[in-house]
């Protein structure tokens, strides 16, 4: 078999294998290229980002309440929960470390770890972000359409959980970033 032919014997069963894997007449549907998951359209957005603040909410939410509760996302090294829709919120009144005269002494500031604990605790609420069935989204958040350490934030909700050791939810039902 000299060059020519044996280049033709490789061009005709490359073009036989092509037509047979074109030739099943089975409908197949267009596989849709997986996106990315993300929140809801319109779930957050921009604005003045006003309401009852953290400390306040605390100190009267009771479970099933509606409210709007305002605070910036912080209260530790890493205030989102990895791979969900969980993230923890500070009261406005309190100062993180960007807020004082050195703000580039701390490379966490939202951490708050120039406030007394105390303090925290009191000021410190867990924001949820959930599907239909109430678990949180296995998504992470951090980053998502303004959703950033220090960001300060009011989200409409339900209280899911408050007791006297200071813990309370709140289910996110929109979140207004400012």
């Amino acid at each position: 078999m000299n060059r020519t032919t044996a280049t033709t014997a490789i061009a005709s069963a490359t073009a036989l294998l092509a037509l047979a894997a074109c030739g099943d007449a089975s409908p197949r549907a267009a596989t849709p290229a997986a996106a990315a998951p993300s929140l809801p359209a319109g779930f957050v957005t921009k604005g003045a980002a006003t309401g009852t603040n953290v400390a306040a909410a605390k100190a009267s939410a009771q479970v099933g309440q509606e409210l709007v509760i305002v605070g910036r996302i912080g209260g530790s090294e890493d205030p989102f929960v990895a791979g969900r829709a969980v993230f923890t919120i500070v009261d406005p009144a309190l100062k993180s470390c960007a807020d004082g005269s050195d703000p580039d002494h701390c490379t966490t500031p939202w951490d708050y770890c120039c406030e007394d604990r105390e303090s925290l605790k009191r000021s410190t609420a867990t924001i949820e972000i959930t599907d239909a069935a109430g678990k949180p989204l296995a998504l992470a958040v951090r980053g998502m359409q303004g959703l950033d350490p220090l960001a300060t934030i009011a989200v409409t909700g339900t209280v899911t959980e408050r007791n006297a050791a200071g813990l309370l939810v709140v289910r996110a039902k929109r979140i207004e970033v400012r």
